[in-house]
């Protein structure tokens, strides 16, 4: 008796485990799919295909051969349109940040929006720009900034070469995709992408020089940029621990050559009037 209770107790037990994964929250592995499913896939040094065609706010075929290769790098910003929140979120945060930076839309960079929803037409792109454009406190936005539509096959090359992965999720009715903004060299090159809803001034500007490759900014923005290194996990420029170690070691060694110099002139102040 005693042998038969405990057997159909841990028949219980396994079926009740099996009941509670089935009703209860998803599989651990399952949640870490969605995750990637959307996320951001590190495509440092990846190119774009100029050949790629979509079309523009205007309702004119573009092809990314029209910016690339080209004289200026490109912020880059995929989502779509008719998001309830985040694309909106993040697109006004971009321009706000390119407000508060020195450079300027068209002629230091530009911008290119692509919606990575394939039935979306120009008309909602048009209704896109005409709203946020205002946000953007520079001249020469109406012209740098691209805001394009197109079908399936384009927005998926485009998404898969710069590593931005989305998917249309049934349960909340929109697209779940990472907020980044990407951004590209003046030939089409993944030089650096910062993932948030939220984006500093400095670090931007610092991506857009970094893009340029020495074309833009400062001699101290060259300065920053060999001596911080961008960290994603705070989607930041900082000092690397070994950056840290290099500076600390160069100003060690210039320490040490001052003293024996100060040493060396004071031993020969000593000495002068012994020997005269």
């Amino acid at each position: 008796m005693i042998q038969r209770f405990l057997l159909t107790a841990m028949l219980l037990c396994v079926a009740g485990v099996g009941r509670a994964q089935g009703e209860g929250m998803p599989p651990t592995s399952s949640v870490v799919v969605k995750e990637e499913a959307a996320s951001m896939v590190d495509r440092i040094g990846a190119t774009v295909d100029p050949s790629l065609t979509f079309t523009d706010e205007r309702g004119y075929p573009f092809q990314l051969r029209q910016m690339f290769p080209g004289k200026q790098p490109v912020l880059l910003l995929l989502g779509y349109y008719s998001c309830p929140a985040m694309c909106g979120q993040v697109l006004e945060a971009a321009f706000r940040a390119l407000s508060d930076v020195d450079l300027e839309p068209g002629r230091d960079y530009r911008v290119l929006n692509v919606s990575i929803d394939p039935k979306e037409t120009p008309e909602i792109a048009k209704a896109r720009k005409d709203k946020f454009l205002p946000k953007l406190l520079k001249t020469g936005g109406e012209d740098a900034w691209r805001v394009l539509v197109g079908d399936q096959a384009n927005i998926q090359a485009l998404t898969e070469t710069v590593g931005f992965h989305y998917y249309w999720s049934e349960h909340t009715n929109q697209y779940a995709h990472p907020p980044s903004l990407i951004f590209l060299t003046p030939q089409g090159k993944v030089s650096r992408v910062i993932v948030n809803t939220w984006f500093d001034p400095a670090d931007v500007r610092l991506a857009i020089v970094e893009a340029s490759g020495g074309k833009l900014g400062s001699f101290w923005d060259q300065v920053k940029l060999n001596c911080l290194t961008f960290d994603p996990r705070t989607n930041s420029y900082s000092l690397a621990a070994m950056t840290v170690m290099r500076i600390g070691g160069a100003l060690t060694v210039i320490a040490m050559v001052t003293m024996i110099v100060i040493m060396l002139r004071k031993e020969r102040r000593r000495t002068a009037p012994a020997v005269a």
